[in-house]
């Protein structure tokens, strides 16, 4: 993100540079996918970071805006959403292949080497046209102009006078962030199903995004972000992972050793993420009959 002068406050045009920057590196992720043939894992995972960085920017920035220039934004904030989550199919095929490596056909049981190669050769066979199909949807939103309309709305700023106050802004969506995380997290413990624990990780996510926004917004922002989440998300999103792995899986492999050793690792991580959400109420408790500091 780019630097800021700290002592300078918050501004509609602070906050339209900041988000500038995040559409920047979406554009530059754009183009290396376009000019690859294949583009690498590694290429498709930034792009789709930088993507979810810069929606989380235009949030920020479209609660800024009076409800005219609000509607001229949206629709060019859903084609990024929809270019989002075409990236993301083709990650979570990427994913699997990934996992795929751990199966070697020489230890195998013998009646489980066919269904999974003719799986992996399937799931190839899909990563490749997945890759195709995005490459001409990036280069036809390129050609159609939405990075560079975006980049138009973001130079194009109302008169002053008509923005909401930029520091006002920042401070109600960071509690909506956080508000959103504990009405999460409160959900995920009651009962922790896929979809809730995927939610969690999103909340997270977003909070994550936000606190890292504001902070680049304003030096002086003090960040509310638990530190401890950063290491929960990433264990989320290994679960996730596996849970989207065996949700697709057809017949044949899910009775495979291969299927069955994911199936464990699966209920593996998922124990450890219920314990360590256990221990955050633990010491939140602990905390909170705590006698306050002397002054």
């Amino acid at each position: 993100m780019a630097s800021i002068d700290s002592v300078s406050p918050i501004t509609p045009t602070r906050v339209a540079h900041e988000v500038s920057s995040l559409l920047g590196e979406v554009t530059g992720a754009v183009d290396i996918v376009i000019a690859a043939t294949h583009p690498a894992p590694e290429s498709l995972h930034r792009l789709h970071r930088h993507m979810r960085r810069l929606r989380t920017g235009l949030a920020l920035w479209e609660a800024l805006l009076p409800v005219a220039e609000r509607e001229l934004l949206h629709p060019l904030d859903v084609r990024i959403k929809r270019l989002s989550r075409l990236v993301g199919r083709i990650r979570d095929r990427d994913i699997t292949l990934s996992l795929l490596q751990r199966f070697d056909r020489r230890k195998a049981d013998p009646e489980d080497v066919l269904p999974v190669e003719r799986y992996r050769t399937r799931l190839r066979e899909d990563a490749r046209t997945g890759r195709e199909l995005l490459r001409a949807f990036l280069r036809s939103e390129r050609q159609a102009r939405l990075f560079d309309d975006l980049a138009e709305r973001l130079r194009s700023l109302p008169r002053s006078g008509s923005f909401s106050e930029a520091r006002r802004v920042v401070q109600q969506a960071e509690e909506r962030t956080l508000e959103n995380l504990r009405r999460a997290r409160r959900k995920a413990m009651q009962r922790p199903t896929m979809e809730r624990l995927h939610r969690l990780r999103i909340r997270i996510r977003r909070a994550r995004q936000f606190s890292d926004l504001a902070v680049a917004l304003d030096p002086r922002h003090h960040r509310r972000f638990p530190v401890v989440f950063v290491r929960l998300q990433k264990e989320l999103g290994d679960l996730h992972d596996l849970d989207m792995v065996l949700v697709g899986l057809e017949p044949d492999v899910k009775v495979t050793d291969w299927a069955r050793s994911l199936r464990k690792e699966r209920r593996r991580r998922r124990r450890k993420i219920l314990e360590e959400l256990e221990r955050l109420v633990q010491v939140e408790k602990k905390r909170a009959r705590a006698p306050p500091k002397a002054a």
